[in-house]
């Protein structure tokens, strides 16, 4: 039960969080307004077929998302992380990684 003065949050798809505020004052009848946001970090996506090789070297295929400024990506290391998905112990899991 939700109720006045209240604060709470929910997820979803285990990738979106929803938190949200009743005021104290809240009266069922006087309806409610909803503000919403969302960002677009720029970052590079591993393609679903991703696996290649070249010169010897083990590759990743990536493309691009988010508006990003890709010039100023040439001088940083970069890092592996997201969300899989694999199964184990028989069931469909995701999992958190990062891989330095």
């Amino acid at each position: 039960q939700r109720t006045a003065g209240g604060r709470y949050y929910f997820t979803r798809n285990n990738s979106s969080i929803v938190a949200f505020a009743i005021g104290g004052k809240y009266q069922p009848q006087n309806g409610f307004k909803i503000i919403g946001a969302h960002t677009d970090s720029p970052n590079l996506q591993v393609k679903p077929v991703s696996a290649t090789g070249k010169a010897g070297y083990q590759q990743v295929s990536v493309a691009t998302y988010g508006g990003g400024l890709w010039h100023t990506w040439f001088d940083r290391d970069l890092t592996l992380a997201g969300r899989v998905m694999l199964r184990a112990d028989g069931k469909l899991q995701t999992r958190l990684v990062h891989i330095e």
